[in-house]
């Protein structure tokens, strides 16, 4: 979706090491604290280690 030139899209960055990505949404989407969490891992049991390591203490909810 395009925007006015100089507007941003998708940026990467990395913090410590560690590489983000960061999209912008558009208008439509009011800005909150909420993120989406991207995790890289080699297997499905893995995966559901960090899923339950992530979701301690909170409410899980759908998982992409």
């Amino acid at each position: 979706m395009p925007g006015p030139n100089g507007t941003v899209i998708g940026v990467s960055f990395v913090l410590d090491g560690q590489e983000f990505q960061a999209l912008n949404g558009g208008t439509q989407f009011k800005f909150t604290e909420a993120i989406s969490l991207f995790v890289l891992a080699e297997t499905q049991p893995e995966i559901y280690e960090l899923w339950e390591k992530l979701s301690a203490g909170g409410d899980k909810s759908r998982c992409g």
